[in-house]
């Protein structure tokens, strides 16, 4: 092979990498396996001394190929939209890549072949969602008429998202947009008689909003080595929960304080065995939103009726919120994981429906709402139990990541010393 051609398939494989990369983080993926990732393929291609300068926003990616020559290529990122059966197909994608080493002529192909990843029909993501949220609703005491005024808003959350995505309204903006608007119809209706129970209508559409993958990622960027990540990442998350806190706290002065709102309380779901079953629902609602495909749906279900598990018996041993709260997410990533390893499929498209009922959308709700009020003792309860939460989550996903590592590097280890023991015999 002449010199011109092999830097041309060098830089077709960094080409592939750059863009491969930018796709998996597009779809949902962490950082942690887009960057192992980049990292494989180059080895598996010969080459070395391999830098990746990686963010949620760009990638940078140089290496030195066999002949000792260096190449680099650098990409920006879109906005992520989470859809999981695209991300599992990219990541079979990597591992193709990986083992059979193909042409560098052919991945731009396989690339575009991948990303070809079936899709919902907007009606069924909207009843994923319509079901999903109704489930959280009902968990949180909700009645019938709390459930379908939370449908009839998701469907109109729905439109009013679609159409500030078309006039590419700032991020910021539609998000305290379209929580004003969402606020101004509960308040509308608990004003109207129509509602008893706004509370529990503001926690449940506050889980459309709340950016609690995102946050739970920046978290555990942090922990794991990925700091700038986790800072940028953690920045966006506060500015875009400040943006949702602006929309309700305009909202809610416009009906002269919300009358009375902050002596309202919210009684939880009690019964063990419907919160189970709204659990299963809530995630395999959320399961069609991220785009699971239909056969793989009680699989998210069963994610999050393991993480619902955790949460129902283990807090009337240990009050400690960090702990029961890490050990659900550790339960869910454990489950994620060895459905992983059972079908190389990435452990997000297992992890991120079942966390769902960890995502602490009531202490988010209440912490707006006693700065709202001024009440800052309960402001700071719920903003510290909140964080509490979402550290304890990224601690349960930390360790789950470390039995696996581990788990994987004694099966690899008992796997060679069996070859070498029946090579020997």
């Amino acid at each position: 092979m002449n010199k011109s051609k092999q830097e041309s398939n060098a830089a077709l494989v960094l080409e592939f990498c750059v863009n491969l990369a930018r796709c998996m983080v597009i779809s949902g993926a962490n950082l942690e396996r887009v960057d192992l990732t980049m990292t494989l393929i180059c080895r598996a291609y010969g080459f070395t001394d391999v830098s990746i300068f990686l963010l949620s926003s760009h990638i940078s990616l140089s290496a030195k190929d066999p002949a000792g020559n260096y190449f680099s290529r650098q990409v920006t990122i879109l906005p992520a939209s989470i859809h999981l059966e695209r991300l599992k197909r990219l990541n079979r994608l990597s591992y193709t890549v990986v083992n059979e080493k193909p042409q560098a002529s052919e991945l731009h192909a396989m690339l575009d072949e991948a990303w070809r990843a079936r899709e919902y029909s907007e009606a069924a993501l909207t009843a994923g969602q319509v079901g999903a949220i109704a489930s959280l609703c009902l968990i949180f005491g909700g009645g019938i008429t709390e459930v379908l005024i939370t449908a009839v808003l998701t469907i109109a959350l729905r439109f009013v998202g679609r159409l500030m995505r078309r006039i590419d309204l700032n991020r910021l903006v539609a998000s305290a947009l379209t929580m004003t608007i969402a606020t101004l119809a509960v308040m509308v209706m608990y004003t109207a008689g129509i509602t008893a129970k706004p509370q529990v209508l503001f926690i449940t559409l506050c889980m459309i909003f709340l950016p609690g993958i995102p946050l739970v990622n920046a978290v555990r960027n942090l922990i794991c080595d990925h700091e700038m990540n986790g800072v940028l990442q953690l920045m966006k998350v506060v500015l875009e929960t400040a943006a949702l806190g602006a929309g309700i706290y305009v909202a809610v002065f416009v009906f002269k304080g919300g009358a009375g709102l902050s002596s309202q309380t919210v009684t939880f779901l009690s019964d063990p065995w419907l919160l189970i079953f709204l659990s299963f629902c809530a995630s395999v609602g959320f399961g069609v939103v991220f785009e699971i495909p239909p056969h793989d749906l009680w699989r998210a279900g069963i994610g999050g009726v393991l993480t619902r598990l955790v949460l129902i018996f283990l807090p009337g041993v240990v009050h400690y919120r960090l702990i029961f709260t890490g050990a659900a997410a550790l339960v869910a990533a454990l489950y994620a994981e060895f459905l992983a390893s059972k079908r190389r499929d990435p452990s997000t498209y297992f992890v991120y429906p079942a966390i769902i009922p960890l995502i602490p959308g009531d202490l988010f709700f209440y912490a707006i709402l006693g700065t709202l009020y001024g009440n800052w003792t309960m402001a700071m309860a719920n903003g510290g139990s909140c964080i509490v939460a979402l550290l304890g989550m990224s601690i349960g996903f930390v360790l789950s990541s470390s039995v696996s590592h581990y788990t994987r590097k004694v099966r690899n280890k008992m796997r060679r010393n069996r070859l070498h023991a029946s090579n020997t015999d």
